[in-house]
């Protein structure tokens, strides 16, 4: 099983929500995170994705970014959302994906020397929702846009096991 399968049965074994929205990570590349959900069962009254799908699975592809960072870094940590806000642009009327990116380089090495100095860093992301089959290059302009600061907490080495 990949890292990226496991993870994603990670989320749904902890976050039911996850499931129920048929939320999947599709891609993850080092730096970009990809999750995706199909529009049946997150319609609202108006045949459009309802807001707090969209809000659920860009926050989704933030916050699983960061684990997996952590993850890729062999560190554990509670990472949770300290501030989140969702601009919707455009209704979403087909299955969506949410695609979030690291910040710069500069950035990361500040954020992994509060880790190790402090155990502890902060993070502001942001997602970005587009409408259709899910790419890490998708065609158009977003359909909503999440914005949120992360926050890791008890950041420590992960342990090895020996056999």
């Amino acid at each position: 099983m990949s890292q990226l399968a496991r993870f994603e049965k990670r989320i749904h074994d902890c976050i039911p929500l996850s499931h129920a929205l048929g939320m999947k990570l599709e891609a993850y590349d080092g730096r970009q995170l990809m999750v995706s959900a199909p529009l049946a069962p997150n319609r609202n009254h108006q045949n459009t994705a309802f807001g707090g799908s969209l809000y659920a699975v860009a926050v989704t592809a933030a916050w699983g970014l960061v684990e997996l960072l952590l993850q890729d870094a062999a560190l554990e940590g509670r990472v949770v959302v300290q501030t989140g806000e969702m601009t919707y642009v455009e209704p979403v009327d087909d299955d969506f994906f949410a695609l979030c990116e690291l910040p710069d380089e500069s950035f990361l090495g500040k954020f992994h020397k509060s880790l190790a100095r402090h155990g502890k860093g902060r993070m502001e992301l942001t997602s970005r929702i587009y409408r259709g089959q899910a790419t890490l290059t998708p065609p158009g302009e977003p359909r909503a846009i999440f914005r949120g600061r992360f926050v890791v907490q008890e950041a420590h080495t992960t342990p090895v096991l020996m056999i």
